[in-house]
């Protein structure tokens, strides 16, 4: 066996491994209790995703790819971003709170 196909051995079981535990953490993001556990476990599965997608660069042999990847990263982090907003106008209206009271220092 040469170094490439060890290579290739190491990178496929890697990438399945994760896919493996990319479908725990949709499992998390379905059943989770609270919505933190759902929003955490929507911000794994995109990290996840960006760790697959440069495995794939280093699998292919592509380097082009990187431009997705980072385009995913930063879509994912948008994402928690305005997820954690709006929970956190929801978790207000819920306690009787305005957003303008929060920003003043008092929580």
């Amino acid at each position: 066996m040469d170094f490439r196909t060890a290579e290739k051995i190491i990178l496929l079981t890697g990438m399945l491994f994760l896919s493996v535990t990319v479908i725990f953490c949709i499992v998390r993001a379905f059943l989770g209790p609270r919505f933190t556990d759902r929003l955490l476990a929507i911000n794994v599965i995109g990290v996840k995703t960006v760790i697959l997608i440069c495995i794939s660069i280093l699998y292919l042999d592509e380097g082009y790819i990187a431009d997705i990847a980072l385009v995913y990263a930063t879509i994912s982090f948008l994402s928690s971003v305005m997820l954690a907003k709006i929970f956190l106008n929801y978790y207000l209206k819920k306690k009787g709170k305005s957003n303008k009271e929060v920003k003043g220092g008092e929580m």
